[in-house]
């Protein structure tokens, strides 16, 4: 199933560093493949915050999708990454691992239902069944490895939400048809839709262009926002999710939400973002947000 695409992958040390970083546990390194990348998925996206935050807190205000860039960024600085970023990297770190995997661009319909290429995700083949491996598509993420089966639905974490697979004919003899991920926040609650996917090999190239065109275009909603979050684990599985919003930081438990802090200013947002997601933002980091949109306009120290 890999493609003529391949990256180097990480090496042994590297690869000990990841797992060491997302704290999974020799238990959890079963020799089963599923259950395998299963515990991964689960460990990075409660490990790794989705984020965006070198779109604001950088002098260049943007980020690189450079191997050894984002291995710097994720395991040595333990900060996190959007789709282009933590998606990329997840997929190397299981192609280094042994995993037979195609990255594939998708297109998300949460918002606008004729989007362009502007998500990345993961396919994963074990066993003759290929997999949805996703680590980072916010609160909508799909929590487990899910199988491409038209209408299959599979459980967010051990909470009431559920994501599901659908197969959208093609149009014409022409085409092709693709796959949607949907979800929705309890079975009694209609479907939302998030992305579609075709089966496409997409290479390196392909994701730097479309990171481009999100991390520059003026209406991309990812260069006006701040976002940082992550799930929560417990017992085994994913629970919940702690989300920063701009200054708001809110955590939220199967079905109850909490506002846990708002931020009056630049210094409580970084101060969130260590004491609750360990990201530790350098002096030059701090400052580079300084008369941008998205600063918080309160009183600031700026070093």
């Amino acid at each position: 199933m890999s493609g003529s695409h391949d990256l180097p992958p990480y090496n042994q040390a590297q690869v000990e560093a990841y797992l060491s970083r997302i704290s999974l546990p020799e238990s959890g390194r079963p020799k089963d493949r599923l259950l395998y990348l299963s515990t991964l998925q689960k460990y990075h996206l409660t490990a790794v915050p989705f984020e965006n935050l070198s779109l604001h807190y950088s002098k260049g205000h943007t980020n690189s999708l450079n191997k050894d860039d984002l291995y710097e960024k994720i395991v040595i600085r333990r900060k996190g990454g959007y789709c282009f970023e933590s998606n990329g990297f997840f997929g190397l770190m299981l192609r280094s691992l042994g995993f037979d995997i195609v990255s594939v661009g998708a297109r998300v319909t949460l918002v606008n239902p004729v989007a362009g290429w502007d998500h990345h995700v993961n396919l994963v083949s074990i066993a003759g069944t290929t997999y949805l491996v996703d680590v980072a598509f916010g609160g909508s993420c799909p929590t487990r490895p899910m199988p491409l089966l038209d209408n299959h639905i599979s459980s967010w974490g051990m909470t009431a939400a559920e994501t599901r697979l659908t197969f959208q004919p093609p149009s014409n003899p022409i085409v092709q048809g693709l796959w949607a991920l949907e979800h929705r926040k309890s079975p009694s609650e209609k479907w939302t839709p998030c992305y579609t996917f075709a089966m496409t090999e997409f290479n390196p190239k392909d994701f730097e262009i479309m990171n481009y065109a999100v991390c520059t275009r003026k209406t991309s909603f990812w260069t006006y926002s701040i976002i940082c979050m992550k799930m929560i684990l417990d017992g085994g599985d994913i629970i919940g999710i702690l989300a920063l919003e701009g200054g708001r930081l809110k955590r939220r438990i199967r079905a109850e939400s909490k506002t846990l802090r708002e931020c009056a200013n630049e210094d409580d947002r970084v101060t969130v973002l260590n004491e609750y997601f360990g990201i530790q933002l350098t002096n030059a980091e701090r400052n580079a947000i300084l008369g941008t949109v998205t600063q918080l306009k309160g009183e600031f120290s700026a070093s």
